[in-house]
């Protein structure tokens, strides 16, 4: 009852929050980093190598993904990233949010650049 409550109010869920570390590491073991924030968000600036699909697409956009392949889901803080996790988990996506989004990424000294 507790962790449908805390899904229900956007509360974390266990093994679904990553840190910029851990979202680095996954990278580096092949995940596959799914950003979801708008377009414009992403023109000023993105994690290199990053993929888009703003989040109200995601729906529609599934074939585009692998179910092979941890992703990780990124926005500007890690609201909306948690909502993608929760959305591909449900498909059968083993699926990951960004903690703290791309800011925290960037506080941890890894990569952005201009869109």
């Amino acid at each position: 009852m507790l962790k449908w409550l805390r899904g229900l109010l956007g509360g974390s869920e266990s093994g679904v929050n990553v840190s910029a570390t851990e979202a680095q590491a996954l990278m580096q073991g092949g995940a596959l980093l799914l950003d979801v924030r708008s377009k414009g968000e992403r023109q000023a600036s993105l994690i290199p190598g990053s993929k888009h699909i703003p989040v109200e697409q995601l729906a529609s956009e599934l074939g585009q993904l692998l179910k092979s392949k941890v992703i990780v889901c990124q926005c500007a803080s890690g609201h909306r990233s948690r909502i993608a996790a929760r959305q591909l988990r449900a498909q059968g996506f083993d699926a990951r949010s960004l903690s703290g989004g791309i800011t925290a990424w960037k506080n941890a000294g890894f990569p952005v650049r201009k869109g």
